[in-house]
């Protein structure tokens, strides 16, 4: 007889019928904005570099307030009380070992892993106190979020640990009608705490959650590995108040300055070219103002985009996650990190998009049999970069964009053995050619003005 058997399937339905009084009721109970509050708290991982790394940790946590938010849907009210519990512990475990020296860190982390005694939520919380003089003073300076901890849990334990008739399944049905509304409550008001203490716990190891929404830092932070805490999570979770007292810490103050310091304030269009890979032509002026603050593969797309703009779509660099966007341009938004290749082997000029669909998985062949765009591939040694058009590009613009590839490949090649910068660029034909292409642009509007 296996778990499949229609007799084990009765009796599982028979002792499931008193957990499922208890699942709380979908029009009075979001779940919605419950999972949005996990992919909050899971899009603000950290980008440090710390062995054992926190990030780990936290998705475990993200994975526990799931769990737990299932358990209650099933009824498993318990079940799920305990699994958010787990989230908060296991979240400030990752926080302690971010926290401590290395030396300590490892001990405690080799302990950790052995399955060797390892000190309760109480006692890590201490720990942290104790070693993470930040943590410490945001506690003194918000005394009611440990205490809000120690009260939550408390009741929380109730439930966990079966205490009192109303932590029961099996209880008269006269019992259970106020009783799962006042569950539903508790546990809400339960959950909401403990993604407060993630975030609070997330925020010991690096401030960027709140950081990158700072007014200094805007425009300071391309390609960040860290999403910010959004706006419903702050006012839900955290709160405003929270969010003062955290800014004024020494330990946040400290972090934006060494962010102001080391990132320069760019304009918005070239902070839309390094954030978002979107190549805004009106703001052109603006980007080759700055260019020498973007990364070679940056710097390429603009300069590639500008040399070819009545024409360009996109600017596809190998192996990159997604394509530079033409903002002039209606783009599919197909991208294929190896278009260099697929685009190679049918000759690399003028190749039409839909042709290499024909060489992609069944998945993509679809969309982009319909595409009318074409893709010409120019080389740069060991790299390359995919031009897509919606017009062919003529013999003229063909030779511009091998000069501009091969000169492009001789000043990285510079820059990248330490023998040059990127303010030289604006001295190489490239550039005075992308200069003149935006400066006759400019007239020319005028004069239609």
């Amino acid at each position: 007889m296996d778990y499949k058997d229609e007799m084990i399937k009765t009796k599982r339905s028979n002792w499931r019928y008193y957990p499922r009084l208890y699942a709380p009721n979908e029009n009075g109970f979001d779940y919605n904005r419950f999972y949005s509050y996990i992919d909050n708290l899971m899009d603000s991982m950290s980008g440090l570099l710390v062995e054992p790394g926190f990030n780990q940790f936290l998705m475990e946590a993200c994975q526990l307030l799931a769990n737990s938010l299932d358990y209650a849907h099933q009824g498993f009210f318990d079940a799920a009380f305990y699994s958010v519990r787990q989230a908060g512990e296991i979240v400030l475990t990752g926080a302690l070992f971010v926290n401590l020296e290395e030396s300590e860190r490892i001990s405690k982390y080799e302990t950790w892993v052995k399955l060797d005694y390892f000190p309760s939520f109480a006692r890590l919380s201490k720990m942290l106190k104790d070693k993470d003089e930040d943590y410490r003073r945001l506690l003194e300076q918000m005394p009611e979020i440990e205490d809000q901890i120690n009260g939550l849990n408390a009741k929380a334990n109730k439930f966990i640990h079966k205490q009192g008739y109303d932590s029961f399944y099996i209880v008269p049905h006269k019992m259970i009608a106020g009783k799962v509304d006042r569950i539903g409550r508790e546990f809400a008001e339960y959950f909401k705490a403990v993604v407060k203490v993630c975030a609070i716990f997330r925020l010991t190891v690096d401030p960027f959650p709140i950081l990158i929404a700072d007014p200094e830092c805007l425009y300071r932070f391309p390609d960040c590995a860290t999403l910010e805490f959004r706006p419903m999570f702050v006012r839900d979770c955290l709160g405003s108040d929270f969010i003062e007292r955290y800014k004024s810490t020494d330990f946040y103050r400290n972090w934006l300055e060494a962010i102001k310091a080391y990132f320069p304030k760019l304009k918005e269009a070239t902070y839309n070219v390094s954030y978002l890979h979107y190549i805004d032509l009106s703001g052109a002026e603006e980007i080759l103002d700055e260019i020498d603050k973007l990364s070679p593969f940056e710097a390429t797309a603009v300069l590639f985009t500008v040399l070819f703009s009545d024409k360009v779509v996109a600017i596809h660099m190998a192996n990159m996650l997604d394509a530079f966007v033409n903002s002039a341009k209606h783009h599919c938004g197909i991208y294929l990190s190896e278009m260099n290749v697929f685009a190679g082997q049918l000759g690399g000029i003028n190749v039409p998009l839909r042709e290499i669909s024909n060489l992609v998985d069944s998945d993509l062949r679809e969309s982009l049999s319909s595409v009318e765009t074409v893709i010409t591939l120019f080389t740069m040694g060991s790299e390359s970069v995919c031009v897509e058009t919606d017009l062919a590009l003529d013999d003229g613009e063909i030779e511009l964009g091998r000069k501009t590839a091969q000169e492009l490949e001789h000043f990285w090649n510079r820059i990248e053995t330490g023998q040059g910068n990127m303010l030289e660029l604006r001295k190489t034909d490239s550039f005075e050619h992308a200069r003149r292409k935006v400066d006759e642009a400019d007239l020319c509007c005028r004069q239609c003005d």
